[in-house]
């Protein structure tokens, strides 16, 4: 009875501590709107935030106030992408970063379950709807390659080179270089991040620097199309995981020591409260308060659909680096 009471206690203990280890995100104020694979800049010239956002033409939804009101205001690409692939309509995952005066948007572009797919770039002086110009097609996969050319990130190297991360599923994550125009590719892709694990559930990857290290983020399990009746099994769904080298081609280790190619990781985020299936990250430097904002897209448990991806949410935490290893805050 004692041994039973106090293993009930222990798993008690261990579920509300997991529970607790994760912060609920911003409240967040303004029109419902859906997002997914969420990137966030805030504008140089003024502080304004702009989140883009799959689906909607890459759409744009901006604020004054990182709590809000935040308003949906229009696409990147409104009159689609340049790219002759299927799914040129829908544009997936969103990129946006600021260099040399200019905003990049590397975008994907491709249909569910596809390796028919392709990244692009379009470029903006403001961000505003209405200016991007696209440049189009920056590289691609093909059926029976071991990537898939979506979610893409940018991130300047050690060297001050532009280096160009994406993958989903099959062998997961990969990195190509870039030229100095940002939109040539100039070697082959590498593998930095796999998870061997049937059916190699990686995604959304996402390099930050911070201090002397780089640090991979990626999302790992199923991202949407829930039921409630049906969820997976606790720990399938999206959650956040990181790894860090002081290159920003890896090799990426996490909190253990272990390669991210070896099935590594270290664990960011995952479902607590209301919020379900966290993941497609991004992190921004918020120049009002100072601090890196840990951004991402949840499923809301308590919405008029529960656990619907029609109601996928935007996810603000801060970031708390003490350790050497991003721990996430209230903001």
């Amino acid at each position: 009875m004692f041994t039973a009471l106090t293993a009930l206690i222990s798993c008690l203990t261990l579920i509300v501590g997991s529970l607790a280890a994760f912060p609920d995100p911003l409240a967040l104020s303004g029109d419902s709107f859906f997002v997914h694979d969420p990137s966030l800049v805030q504008r140089v010239s003024d502080g304004k935030y702009f989140v883009f956002t799959t689906h909607n033409k890459g759409g744009i939804i901006t604020a004054t106030n990182l709590a809000g009101p935040w308003t949906s205001v229009g696409s990147i690409l409104p009159n689609n992408s340049t790219i002759n692939l299927a799914g040129r309509d829908d544009i997936w995952a969103p990129d946006v970063s600021l260099h040399n005066g200019v905003y990049y948007a590397y975008y994907s572009v491709s249909t569910f379950g596809s390796q028919e797919s392709a990244i692009g770039l379009a470029t903006s002086s403001s961000m505003d709807p209405g200016t991007w110009t696209d440049l189009g097609q920056v590289f691609r996969s093909t059926t029976g390659d071991a990537y898939n050319a979506i979610d893409p990130n940018l991130v300047i190297d050690e060297g001050g080179s532009p280096v160009l991360t994406f993958g989903s599923f099959w062998s997961d994550i990969f990195q190509v270089d870039l030229g100095s125009n940002f939109q040539s590719t100039t070697s082959s892709p590498v593998q930095v991040s796999f998870n061997s694990t049937s059916p190699q559930p990686e995604e959304g990857s996402f390099v930050w620097k911070h201090g002397s290290f780089y640090y991979l983020f990626f999302s790992s399990g199923l991202c949407c199309g829930f039921s409630a009746s049906s969820l997976p099994p606790a720990g399938n769904e999206y959650k956040v995981f990181v790894g860090r080298s002081s290159s920003a081609h890896g090799p990426f280790l996490d909190a253990s020591g272990r390669d991210l190619r070896n099935t590594g990781g270290t664990l960011v985020l995952a479902s607590h409260g209301n919020v379900y299936a966290p993941g497609g990250q991004s992190i921004f430097t918020d120049s009002k308060s100072g601090k890196d904002i840990f951004v991402y897209h949840y499923i809301p448990v308590n919405s008029p659909v529960p656990y619907s991806d029609t109601y996928a949410s935007l996810g603000l935490n801060a970031i708390n680096w003490s350790s050497g290893w991003p721990v996430l805050t209230s903001i």
